[in-house]
């Protein structure tokens, strides 16, 4: 099996494009990529050198289906508004007084982001559809934006092998069978944009203006994350410059957060699965598997001068659910105060904004073999108080018995790992020993309840968020990619 990739890499650090609901799109739908590859191909005096075999090319593309795509993880950024002028310059020509409010969110990406549109093409046809693939390949050079016209990108188009498409770095995003939001081109698209461009070059007549033709041949599907278990969906929150909390109050900060939380859903009418009672404020009678949010502060890591500090929270819900209920809570709880338990305002809730923010947050849910603990996992049960020693072959000690037990109360099959390793001492720089941190009532003896840093290494790359063990759903046994 061969697979036709075409990347861009994203020249700055933010996405600006959006889908059909106005909404902020990630990753870039593959119609998107279809027409920015069109619209290079006629920049500037490319023009004079479209032929048919070009065209003949992009209608091979077109038919191909639904790509896959290969694409970090990104951020809704904080909403910002931009002043632009309206397109009634025949009513007022001064431009100072005919500008207008324009809202966005742009996606906030990490440096030098790639994402790569994956078509597979079998052996047995590639004789005859590598000439069409070669094109392909050489006209994804001439790429320029992808997004809003401020999304510069660079552009490459190559034919890799099934060793080489397993290397490529990102999320496995793969098109559903069901309805989505996501454009993807399909035979007749290319006649129809050139189409569009013709009706936009005479929509102006002399003083008659006709409105042009918007693009209408396309498909739609939805697109999910491929792994071993269905995707988790989060929504993510950043405190005010000069706050932080310490990474020993956790479950503190976590509080705050369900608490927040609490209050708005009592608030409003969203549907929670169980009630509000049960998801969010967790309240599910010790029933292991329930669904209901987890409250995840995030520590600073990532570097060797990292100091821990949490800057940044998360809501995350459970695994398989479809994002509204992450939807939700960005909604409801962007710019609302996080409030102690003595009734005192420690910090606004605010959209990503620190430019150093998806770098952090793509180690807690990006994807990779390897991940370890950033706050202890709490096993649920006594450990004999016995150190694990890690030799070949040995049977598995208490502690890792109890681990694995973790393990299946958040739906992760044991299959799935390869292997795991249990210490006292932090794996990362800047998270502290298990011992140090503070444990709401039910999670306090540490002899029924004891703490360990963990790392797990799974068979196959897994998807994050990841957060294990007892206290799970209130910021301890949080992991992130190694």
């Amino acid at each position: 099996m061969r697979y036709l990739c075409i990347s861009a890499t994203f020249l700055d650090t933010y996405y600006h494009g959006k889908g059909d609901d106005d909404k902020p799109e990630w990753p870039p739908a593959p119609m998107r990529l279809y027409q920015a590859m069109l619209a290079g191909a006629h920049a500037g005096g490319r023009t004079i050198e479209w032929e048919e075999t070009k065209a003949a090319a992009y209608r091979w593309l077109e038919a191909q289906g639904a790509p896959f795509i290969m694409a970090p993880a990104a951020l809704a950024g904080a909403a910002r508004m931009a002043f632009v002028p309206r397109n009634d310059g025949d009513k007022e020509p001064q431009r100072e007084k005919r500008l207008t409010g324009k809202l966005f969110a742009p996606h906030l990406l990490r440096a030098d982001a790639q994402v790569h549109y994956l078509w597979p093409i079998a052996d047995g046809h590639w004789n005859d559809e590598r000439p069409h693939a070669e094109v392909i390949c050489g006209e994804a050079r001439h790429l320029l934006t992808l997004g809003w016209g401020i999304d510069q990108v660079v552009g490459d188009g190559r034919v890799l092998d099934e060793k080489e498409m397993q290397a490529l770095g990102g999320m496995h995003w793969q098109a559903t069978t069901g309805h989505g939001a996501y454009r993807i081109p399909q035979q007749g698209t290319l006649q129809d944009l050139i189409n569009v461009h013709s009706s936009l070059v005479a929509s102006i007549a002399g003083k008659t203006y006709r409105p042009p033709l918007k693009p209408s041949v396309f498909r739609k599907a939805a697109y999910t994350v491929l792994g071993d278990l269905p995707p988790r969906a989060f929504a993510v929150f950043e405190l005010p410059d000069e706050v932080a909390f310490r990474q020993e109050d956790v479950v503190r900060t976590s509080a705050m957060l369900r608490s927040m939380a609490c209050d708005q859903a009592l608030a409003d009418t969203h549907d929670f699965p169980g009630g509000s009672e049960r998801f969010v404020a967790g309240h599910v009678n010790d029933a292991q598997g329930a669904p209901r949010f987890s409250y995840l502060p995030l520590p600073t890591i990532g570097h060797q001068h990292a100091d821990g500090m949490i800057r940044r929270v998360m809501i995350t819900e459970p695994f398989g659910s479809d994002g509204t209920h992450a939807q939700w809570a960005e909604e409801r709880l962007t710019g609302r105060d996080l409030v102690d338990e003595d009734g005192v305002v420690r910090a606004e809730l605010m959209r990503p904004w620190r430019p150093t923010t998806a770098n952090i947050v793509e180690r807690y849910v990006g994807a990779g073999p390897v991940w370890c603990s950033v706050t202890p996992v709490i096993l649920p049960g006594h450990d004999e108080h016995r150190q694990v020693k890690h030799r070949a072959n040995a049977p598995p000690t208490k502690a890792e018995q109890l681990l694995f037990k973790s393990l299946g109360h958040s739906g992760i099959p044991t299959e799935a790992v390869k292997h795991v390793t249990l210490r006292k001492a932090p794996f990362w720089p800047g998270p502290l020993h298990p011992r140090q941190y503070f444990r709401p009532s039910y999670l306090e003896d540490p002899h029924s309840r004891p703490g360990w840093h963990v790392r797990i290494e799974f068979h196959r790359p897994f998807h994050g968020p990841l957060s294990l063990g007892a206290g799970r759903h209130v910021g301890l046994g949080l992991f992130a990619r190694w």
